[in-house]
């Protein structure tokens, strides 16, 4: 709680006007050498109203729609359901559609793999030299605050990048387990057709 003093001192200050620049108040210990005189400060008001800083951000959102449509050119869900039907015999032409499945599921992985290096490209072209620069710039307050949000905003781009790079792990992981489910599920489908004189079982 803040003493009774000090609250009748800071009122006194700011109801005595002009009066306090002639007689300046004797303030109680602990209350700023900037409550004195009730004029404007020029120093506090430079700090907190020039900014800097703002603008290096630059959001990576079309990099990463990039990567995700090279991620996408193959297996995607779209034609997932297309290409591992499931418990389906294999028909006449099956050596052409197993052809066609495996063809999709190398770009998939292809494109995981291109990804990955795409950003390993970018990890490496990195630098914070601009910030670094700026920060050493910042003589004002606001500016400071201005550019710490900058810095806030460039992990949320590396936090992208990593959940990027996180969807292709779960697109390849999942192609590679519906590849190997549904090339067993078709494979004794056929068998039980046959077994069973041609009807499914």
């Amino acid at each position: 709680m803040i003493p009774r003093a000090v609250v009748v001192a800071v009122a006194a200050c700011v109801l005595s006007g002009t009066a306090a620049a002639q007689s300046p108040i004797t303030l109680p210990v602990g209350v700023p050498a900037a409550c004195g005189p009730c004029v404007n400060d020029p120093p506090v008001d430079f700090s907190t109203t020039t900014g800097g800083g703002a603008g290096i951000y630059k959001s990576n959102s079309a990099y990463i729609s990039n990567l995700n449509s090279t991620q996408l050119s193959g297996i995607n869900t779209g034609n997932f359901a297309a290409n591992f039907p499931g418990w389906v015999t294999l028909p006449p032409n099956s050596s052409a559609i197993a052809q066609a499945v495996s063809g999709l599921a190398l770009t998939t992985y292809a494109s995981a793999m291109a990804n990955a290096q795409s950003q390993m490209g970018e990890l490496a072209a990195e630098t914070f030299s601009g910030m670094e620069q700026e920060n050493g710039s910042a003589v004002a307050l606001l500016y400071a605050v201005q550019l710490n949000t900058e810095v806030g905003l460039e992990v949320v781009n590396q936090l992208r990048l990593v959940r990027q790079l996180l969807a292709d792990l779960v697109v390849v992981e999942a192609v590679d387990h519906a590849e190997q489910l549904n090339e067993r599920a078709r494979e004794q489908a056929t068998n039980a057709t046959q077994f069973n004189l041609g009807f499914p079982p």
